[in-house]
């Protein structure tokens, strides 16, 4: 219970140091907001899947509500990806007024020098490109997970279909459920 509690408290500290360092310049409050509501979303989609994939028969709602949350995920991950890479487009600006905010020992004059803002935009811009690649790596997954969504419904499908067969021909011996994965 202690370590839990601990735990708890190193992810509070965390929340509080931001906009202390360059973590926090990159990373906003909303950027954390929206992670944490696209982790619930992609854990509910999860638990979702397993209540559809344990009986695919019965429960063929709950695969296509999968897909759609799928779907949603991969909207907000398209969304918080842009907003990060948008905002590489105007790092200059941005970590600019953040570094002469910070104190810049030397005046700057953007038109003639980099000034001292350069090791700042340069650590900022490997933040910023690791963030967005890795929300654009997820919904690379997010897709090939909905593929394999849409083809377990087909596949249910299907054998909803031959179960439909074997239930009008039950006098036939020969079920065409089974010839079918022959």
């Amino acid at each position: 219970m202690a370590n839990k509690r601990n735990k708890y408290r190193a992810i509070i500290i965390w929340l509080a140091t931001l906009e202390v360092d360059l973590r926090g310049i990159v990373i906003t409050k909303n950027l954390i907001i929206g992670g944490f509501i696209n982790g619930g979303m992609i854990v509910t989609s999860f638990l979702v899947a397993l209540v559809g994939i344990s009986s695919p028969l019965k429960r063929k709602k709950w695969l296509i509500s999968h897909g759609f949350m799928i779907v949603l995920t991969s909207i907000a991950l398209l969304v918080m990806g842009a907003i990060i890479w948008f905002e590489t487009l105007h790092e200059l600006k941005h970590f600019n007024e953040e570094w002469i905010r910070w104190t810049c020992p030397v005046d700057i004059d953007l038109t003639d020098k980099r000034g001292c803002q350069t090791p700042l935009i340069a650590a900022a811009d490997k933040t910023s490109r690791k963030l967005f690649t890795s929300l654009f790596g997820f919904i690379a997954i997010n897709v090939c997970s909905l593929l394999a969504t849409i083809v377990l419904i087909q596949a249910r499908n299907v054998e909803e279909r031959y179960r439909k067969i074997d239930g009008k021909h039950r006098s036939l011996t020969d079920n065409a459920l089974k010839r079918q994965y022959v």
